[in-house]
């Protein structure tokens, strides 16, 4: 690989670590908390404690926009997540590399959208 294309997919990588502990951090403070894995862990563990955050986001007690939002910043991140993995199999491809990191933006929104209304539940 170019440096730049190094330079993108550690970025990535860095991104979907990011956005995971925001996904951890929003987790634990849900109505009825979640625990996702944490510190040393692999794909095989994360990914599907991910998808099972996304299946039971409409359980969780609050408004629809906040299930939206959770379960849009897990299947955004799966998504992502996904398309690193083939960028590691099958190659280096920009538009993939580009779409991921842009879905993981919106993720990081809705995350952060949520983050803020259970922050507003608190006080």
């Amino acid at each position: 690989m170019s440096d730049y294309e190094d330079d993108m997919m550690e970025t990535l990588n860095r991104r979907l670590g990011t956005t995971y502990g925001g996904l951890v951090a929003v987790c634990a403070n849900l109505p009825v908390p979640i625990t996702l894995p944490q510190g040393v862990v692999t794909n095989t563990e994360i990914i599907p404690a991910v998808r099972r955050v996304a299946d039971i986001s409409d359980e969780q007690p609050m408004p629809e926009d906040q299930h939206a939002q959770l379960f849009t910043g897990s299947v955004l991140w799966l998504t992502a997540a996904d398309a690193f993995q083939l960028l590691i199999k099958e190659g280096y491809v920009e538009s993939r590399a580009a779409g991921a990191l842009g879905v993981l933006m919106i993720a990081n929104d809705a995350l952060t959208d949520l983050g803020g209304w259970l922050l507003e539940q608190m006080s």
